[in-house]
This record gives C-alpha cells, sequence and structure tokens, in this order.
C-alpha cells in the first residue's frame, strides 16, 4: 500500500536527537534505503533513532486533547476553541500534528525494518539483528495503535517511502489490529526480558506482553483473545522483573523515575544539548496559581501554568482522601507563600474591618479543599483564600455573598473563592522541579508509557471479562492497598460484588489520570458515548458527543493532497 502526500515528501531525512542512557545523540540526514543501514554502527544508530521518535508523542500538547480530554475526566479549558466547545472538525491542528508525525515515525520504523530484513549489514550478528528488528516492529505498532483508535480504517504501509506518492488508500481498522498483534508477538518472542542499566529504556519482552495484554482487550475477536490478554498481563506480573514502589508520591518522585515500576518509558535527559525539546507536559495540567494571590508568584516548584487540561468534579469527587492517599500525592491543591515578605490589606472577618496581613515565605496561602467548606470552615483559616467550585457561583454572588468593607455581614467570608478555568488543583504527575528556571519548557522527566499498576488493572479486566471476578478483585485490590493511607489498607479493600466495568474504570481513572490512556479506555470498555454524554460526567461534552466522534476526522490537507479523493475520504460526520 502507498501512503501519505506532498507533506510528507522527504520522510527520510531524520534529524534525530537522542539522549539518554543507552540513546546516542546522531544526527541523521538525507537518510535512503541502502546508503546509511549497511554497517553494525549505522543500524544501531538507527533503532536508537527510532526511541527518540516517540518524543515527538509523549508528551505533546496535541496527545493530551487526544488521549485524556475532553473526557469525563478532564475539561480541555485555556487551549484549543475546538476542544474547548467540541467543535473538532478536519482543520484542528493537534489532529493534524498527531497525524503526521505518527506517519513520519512509521516511515522511519519501516526504513530500519526494510534495512533488518533483507540489506547485508556488516558487523551485526544474528541474534542483534533478531532484537533491533523485534524493537522497531514494537514501535511501529504502538504507532499504529494509536492512529487506529483514533482514525479507524487508515493507511497501513509496510515499506518505507521516499518519493513522492499522492494515492492513498486505507486499509480496514481489523487488518490493521491484525498486523499490530503480529509485530508485538514477534517482538514478545524476540525481545529479551531486560537489559544492562546502561540500556535503560529498551523495549522488553514483558512490555510487548503488556501492550498486547492491551491489545487484545481492545479488539476482543474472541474468548481466546481476553483469554491472552489475562496471561500475558499475569506473565508481567508474575516475572519478578517489576514490582510496585511503595506510594504515588515515591512513584512521581523526578529523582526516583528509574523504578521498580516501569515497563515502558520514553526517556528524557537535563543535557540541554541533548534533550531537544523536551518533555511540556509540566505545563499543560498546571492552574493559573500566581494570578490569584500578591504573595505566590510563578515558582518552579509549582510549575508554568499552560491550564490546558482541567479535572472534573466527578474526577475529583472519585477520590476519598480519607482513605485514599493518590488524591493528597498526585494533586496540589494548597500553596504556599513564594515571597519572602509581602504586605496586604484584608477586610477581617472578625474585626469587620481592613486589616494589615504580612504574608511570610512559606506560610499557607491558598487551599483548594477536594470537597466545597462552609462559612466557618473558611473563617477559621482567614486570611487564607479558600477555593469553592465554579458551579458555586451559580449560587454565591461574589458581589453580595461575599464579606468587604461595603459589605461587612454577608454570609460568606473575605477569603472566599472559586475555582475557574485557570485556576484549580492540578495533577502533579508530569512537574519537573528540575527545571534550571521558572519559564522553561524543556522538562527532563521521563514519561511512564507502560507501567506496573496498569498491567493490574488490565488483568482485571480480562478476569471480569471471563467472569472470575474473584481474581479480578484481588488484582485491584493490589493497586488499591498501595494507594491506601496508611493504617487503612482494609478500607480500601472492594468485594466482588463490588466490580463492574464502570467500577474498574473508575479505578483506572484513580490510578493513571492524566497517563495519555482515558479514551482508550473508555472506547474498549464500550463506554465512551455514556460517560461522554453524561452531565455529571462530563459537562462541557454533554449534548455534543455523537456516534461520529468516536473516530477523528482526516486532517483536511491531507484530504486535499490526494490524487485518489474518490477512495480516499473522510470520516464519516465531520464532511471534508
Amino acid at each position: 500500500m502507498k501512503i501519505l502526500n506532498k507533506t510528507l515528501i522527504g520522510l527520510l531525512s531524520l534529524f534525530c536527537l537522542v539522549s539518554c542512557d543507552f540513546l546516542e545523540e546522531t544526527a541523521y540526514n538525507k537518510v535512503t534505503v541502502g546508503n546509511f543501514y549497511t554497517t553494525k554502527e549505522g543500524i544501531t544508530n538507527g533503532v536508537n533513532g527510532l526511541y527518540s521518535t516517540l518524543r515527538n508523542m509523549y508528551i505533546q500538547e496535541y496527545l493530551i486533547y487526544m488521549c485524556e480530554g475532553p473526557s469525563d475526566l478532564w475539561i480541555a479549558y485555556n487551549g484549543s476553541e475546538q476542544w474547548r466547545n467540541w467543535t473538532i472538525d478536519a482543520t484542528n491542528n493537534d489532529v493534524r500534528s498527531f497525524w503526521y508525525n505518527s506517519y513520519k515515525s512509521i516511515n522511519q520504523c519501516n526504513t530500519v525494518i526494510y534495512s533488518l530484513e533483507n540489506d547485508e549489514i556488516e558487523g551485526l550478528d544474528e541474534s542483534l539483528r533478531v532484537q533491533y528488528l523485534a524493537e522497531a516492529l514494537f514501535i511501529r505498532a504502538h504507532y499504529f495503535y494509536h492512529l487506529v483508535q483514533q482514525f479507524g480504517d487508515i493507511p497501513m504501509s509496510l515499506k518505507p517511502t521516499n518519493s513522492v506518492e499522492t494515492a492513498v488508500y486505507k486499509t480496514k481498522a481489523d487488518e490493521v489490529w491484525t498486523q499490530i498483534i503480529s509485530d508485538l508477538e514477534y517482538a514478545m518472542q524476540n525481545l529479551p526480558e531486560s537489559y544492562s542499566v546502561s540500556e535503560y529504556g529498551r523495549v522488553t519482552k514483558y512490555a510487548a506482553m503488556h501492550h498486547l495484554s492491551r491489545v487484545l482487550l481492545t479488539v476482543k475477536r474472541d474468548n481466546r483473545d481476553i483469554e491472552n490478554a489475562l496471561q500475558y498481563a499475569e506473565t508481567v506480573i508474575n516475572s519478578g522483573q517489576y514490582s510496585l514502589v511503595q506510594s504515588h508520591a515515591e512513584l512521581w518522585d523526578i529523582n526516583n523515575k528509574h523504578n521498580s515500576e516501569v515497563i515502558f518509558p520514553v526517556l528524557y535527559t537535563q543535557n540541554a544539548e541533548l534533550n531537544g525539546n523536551g518533555n511540556t507536559a509540566h505545563m499543560f495540567f498546571c492552574s493559573a496559581y500566581s494570578e490569584e494571590h500578591p504573595a505566590v508568584l510563578r515558582v518552579i516548584e509549582y510549575g508554568r501554568p499552560w491550564s490546558r487540561e482541567r479535572s472534573t468534579d466527578f474526577a475529583i469527587n472519585l477520590f476519598d482522601e480519607t482513605i485514599d492517599k493518590r488524591w493528597d500525592d498526585c494533586f496540589i491543591s494548597r500553596w504556599n507563600v513564594t515571597e519572602e515578605s509581602v504586605t496586604e490589606k484584608i477586610f477581617s472577618p472578625y474585626s469587620k474591618q481592613i486589616e494589615e496581613k504580612v504574608w511570610k515565605k512559606g506560610e499557607l496561602a491558598m487551599i483548594d479543599p477536594r470537597e466545597p467548606w462552609t462559612p466557618e470552615q473558611i473563617k477559621e483559616v482567614w486570611p487564607v483564600l479558600v477555593f469553592l467550585p465554579e458551579y458555586m457561583r451559580e449560587q454565591i454572588d461574589p458581589a453580595t455573598d461575599v464579606q468587604s468593607e461595603t459589605n461587612p455581614n454577608a454570609k460568606w467570608p473575605s477569603n472566599t473563592r472559586f475555582t475557574s478555568y485557570k485556576m484549580y488543583a492540578y495533577l502533579v504527575k508530569h512537574l519537573d522541579p528540575l527545571r534550571p528556571e521558572v519559564n522553561w519548557t524543556a522538562g527532563s522527566r521521563d514519561v511512564f508509557v507502560f507501567r506496573l499498576a496498569d498491567t493490574y488493572l488490565l488483568a482485571a479486566e480480562a478476569a471480569f471479562l471471563l467472569n472470575n471476578t474473584q481474581k479480578a478483585v484481588e488484582y485491584i485490590n493490589v493497586v488499591r492497598h498501595r494507594a491506601a493511607v496508611p493504617g487503612h489498607e482494609t478500607d480500601m479493600e472492594i468485594k466482588s460484588s463490588d466490580v463492574s466495568i464502570d467500577f474498574i474504570l473508575d479505578e483506572r481513572g484513580r490510578e493513571l489520570m492524566g497517563e495519555m490512556h482515558r479514551w482508550y479506555d473508555l472506547k474498549r470498555t464500550g463506554k465512551l458515548m455514556e460517560r461522554m454524554n453524561d452531565p455529571n460526567m462530563s459537562s462541557s461534552t454533554t449534548g455534543k458527543f455523537e456516534e461520529f466522534h468516536v473516530l477523528r476526522p482526516i486532517p483536511r490537507d491531507q484530504l486535499t493532497n490526494v490524487s485518489n479523493p474518490e477512495e480516499f475520504t473522510q470520516n464519516p460526520g465531520y464532511g471534508n
């Protein structure tokens, strides 16, 4: 099959900034089939370069819209208007970036695969050739996994392209899934179980098994697929290669990124010369905390706020913070004074007059509680600002119901505030306190694409679908025990009657939110349409999400540049 349009001419000119651990920095220029991958050094650099392509996906701004929200967990507030208002069409730049970056990377994979399968490569022994082929097939399968989930029937070129080919043909989604499974099975059978410390980051046999488990749970062609999904997940769990770390606080400690839970990472580095654009995910979930309080200014610890994704009320209410530590471990909901000394004049609910407050560095300044506070609770912490949920603006008018010098006897204390599209409690999983200065965008945090807690939950899902509810409970409880507030492990346990697909989805939300799985979880479990139209879950898409939205629009310039538009058509519902 031929692939792609004029936009992708010259895909084989690769400029790979490859940085961490086993990856050397190498520049590839004008790479074409047969002129580069003829030596062991050349093909090694080529395979290493495939890992660097993953940085064009993990985690770019487009990926958070395509994989996380808007959804039941996220509202896309401060970014693209099309996502905010759910008016996505073929002009959407995020969809376009997803499409073209994926196909550019696939073509690079195909170039490496072609050489490994067809060329005589000087100095490359058979075992390393097979390993390299397995790595390249895994990475290609991963891109196709994303594309078929997002677009359905897609072009599926399995050979490199290095010339203008404007006729583009779609492959049925079922065939794409079959190819993904075949590539991952080869990877599973031929990748090593582990590598030396210096080669941390390479995909392993167990990464392929984890990926296969998820793919088979997605396609569910028959019961055997679900049985294999369970088997692969259990093999990873029982391999002895991985273990859950003690807490989410430990898991998301940036100084502990090479930890025992990670199955498949995308690597970054603090070396600015090797880090390319870096990991920019630290900006996308962070709220505009520095615009709310005169003594809280932007600092590295709290992040650089771009306010792209805000958790829904439904997502916040998934956590019981009295027994589940994931709320405290995974969210910033309290902010301290960042300046040495700031004097502010504030109306006091006690003296009923303006008082002078001198804020000192380190003092508590703002709180966004998981549940709304009463006026009495807010008054107790005055002058600390307390943020009520945005929907409470309908019940409380700040002009008349919040105390001030001109309205001293109002019900709500003067330190009452409201969350907004820019200010909210936010996820810490992607924050990067190792950036050299506060406005630095090129972060160095690794991305955990697959980790063991996800494997446990995939195993639980497969077991539940096979009517082995007790086994599902056991796997879910492993994850929930780790998440428990110390002393509340028993309180976090569930029983067989608690388990359902909805419970599994909610638990995946609590454990994995913000890790680029949500759209696929909702699709795989058949809950996408339901949850996107439930006003108690996804207020921004309710009434707007239609059946055709299950697939994304093919980018308009892809459609306009093909020479066979009668065959290569737009996905239903999007026009052209």
